[in-house]
């Protein structure tokens, strides 16, 4: 069974439940469902991924930090949830093992302390400039929404590298991994943004 009939199937018996005969709510119910499983699903499969290359906890570390970012901020999307939930397992799990050799060989903690807070300026930037990062298929029609989305990941660029260098003296480890996440998760929406740009100049050209 599919994540979508999956979602289908719960929404059709949440709906009944609810006594809701219209069939908004059930959309609202099935798109929701199907965050929710696709996101634990995902959750899952990065934490079997991170165990199997014996680095479980940066592998999830990395995960939050950049998906803290990418919530208010945005990004691009693959075509379908299946690719989505494998290139998150192959990026973050190798991003976990590599943080976790590196950690452990020849960066000490006043690299890592250099690299947590490049990492907060260069989000930071990011998220000043380019957040939220506008899906076309998908728009943020409210320019009230859009503020508060944009604020939220100047926060999330603050706080974050904040509780990385809280984190720096006992994980360091954890708090290098966290702040490589975080600067995926930065490029990924500078990366969105320039896309967005060529599509808006190719169908101009047009």
């Amino acid at each position: 069974m599919s994540i979508n009939k999956l979602a289908v199937n719960c929404a059709r018996y949440l709906t009944i439940k609810l006594q809701k005969s219209d069939s908004y709510p059930e959309e609202i119910l099935v798109y929701g469902l199907e965050l929710i499983f696709i996101g634990i699903i995902g959750f899952l499969a990065v934490i079997a991924g991170g165990f199997l290359v014996g680095a479980p906890a940066e592998t999830v570390v990395a995960l939050f930090a950049a998906s803290l970012l990418r919530l208010p901020g945005g990004g691009k999307h693959l075509s379908s949830p299946f690719k989505c939930i494998v290139f998150t397992v192959l990026i973050f799990s190798t991003m976990g093992f590599i943080c976790l050799l590196l950690s452990l060989s020849f960066l000490n903690k006043v690299y890592i302390l250099y690299i947590v807070i490049s990492s907060g300026f260069f989000s930071l930037l990011i998220s000043i400039l380019y957040t939220p990062v506008i899906n076309p298929e998908k728009p943020i029609k409210s320019p009230v929404l859009r503020h508060k989305l944009h604020l939220m990941a100047i926060f999330v660029s603050i706080i974050v590298p904040l509780i990385l260098l809280f984190m720096l003296r006992r994980w360091p480890s954890l708090s290098f991994s966290g702040a490589v996440g975080l600067t995926w998760q930065s490029l990924m929406i500078l990366l969105a943004r320039i896309i967005n740009l060529r599509e808006v100049k190719t169908c101009s050209s047009a």
